[in-house]
């Protein structure tokens, strides 16, 4: 065999040396994709929480339904607030049992847990 003839090629630590790096960078970029992810679940909550208000009061106003009989599709998907209607008043709070990413709806401005009414042609709290 001629040793000339020989092709160079990786060593097993350059290759153990590469796996680790790869590594690494998945384990940063794994983190950041779940921050990211909830930020993403946080902000849809919110603006849910912003059309079913809108669409209440749409409603409302049109239709001069009460609040009890009044179904909009936007709210069934709201994770992070608890909605109480009577006949003119929603009551919103937060909902302590909701998923853990909604620990932070009050930081990314989500500032929806009041009581709201409805009046005339418009939404107050």
């Amino acid at each position: 065999m001629n040793i000339s003839k020989m092709r160079p090629a990786w060593t097993v630590i350059e290759l153990i040396f590469i796996i680790v790096i790869i590594g690494l960078l998945a384990g940063i970029a794994i983190k950041k994709l779940s921050v990211t992810r909830d930020d993403a679940k946080l902000s849809a909550d919110v603006a849910n929480m912003n059309v079913c208000l809108q669409d209440m009061k749409n409603i409302y106003t049109a239709t001069h339904t009460p609040l009890m009989d009044i179904n909009s599709s936007a709210c069934d998907y709201v994770v992070c607030y608890i909605i109480d209607i009577n006949q003119t008043t929603i009551n919103v709070t937060l909902n302590p049992t909701a998923q853990l990413y909604c620990a932070d709806i009050e930081n990314v401005g989500g500032h929806m847990a009041h009581t709201y009414k409805l009046v005339g042609q418009s939404v107050t709290r």
